[in-house]
């Protein structure tokens, strides 16, 4: 059920060096093209990382929160063509973001979400341009996040549910 995907859903930066089968990795991609865009265009495009070299380079793309990278058995990098999607392109590689990691739950996989957003490496380079760099995206991509998925190698503390009435609003707020 959705829902209990939704409850196991865990920001994991610890992973065990057990390997993500193609069969895990192609559900999680094929999952990750089944999400909506606006207007149904054609704007995402997934950069798989598996070379542990890169990952290592990659977990230095800004100043904190994202060294788990290097410990990640893979990272999924979600890009976005900003001529297709040109006012969605951000909200629409936001949700296949959203995609991946809940397949990746289903799998008994864990993954966390490393922003690209503004964030600037130790140097000051902005993050998107050092992922640009390092992977070869073109200038009309934008790099929008990168995924570490793996095997936890943590038990996460439980998820605090959020008090529904407080949280929801029906009419007004």
């Amino acid at each position: 059920m959705f829902l209990d995907l939704c409850k196991k859903r865990r920001s994991i930066r610890k992973f065990t060096d057990k390997e993500v089968s193609d069969e895990d990795l192609n559900y999680i991609l094929n999952c990750a093209l089944l999400s909506p865009t606006a207007k149904n265009f054609d704007s995402k495009k997934y950069i798989v990382v598996r070379n542990k070299d890169t990952l290592l380079k990659l977990s230095t793309f800004k100043k904190v929160n994202s060294g788990f990278l290097k410990d990640a058995n893979l990272a999924i990098v979600v890009l976005t063509d900003k001529d297709i999607a040109v006012n969605t392109y951000s909200q629409d590689a936001s949700i296949s973001a959203t995609y991946i990691q809940m397949a990746a739950v289903d799998l008994g996989l864990s993954s966390c979400w490393a922003n690209v957003l503004e964030q600037k490496d130790a140097k000051g380079e902005f993050g998107h341009n050092v992922i640009r760099n390092i992977l070869s995206i073109p200038e009309n991509y934008n790099v929008e996040c990168v995924i570490g998925i793996g095997y936890a190698n943590v038990i996460p503390r439980e998820k605090k549910e959020l008090d529904f009435n407080e949280h929801v609003h029906f009419e007004k707020f």
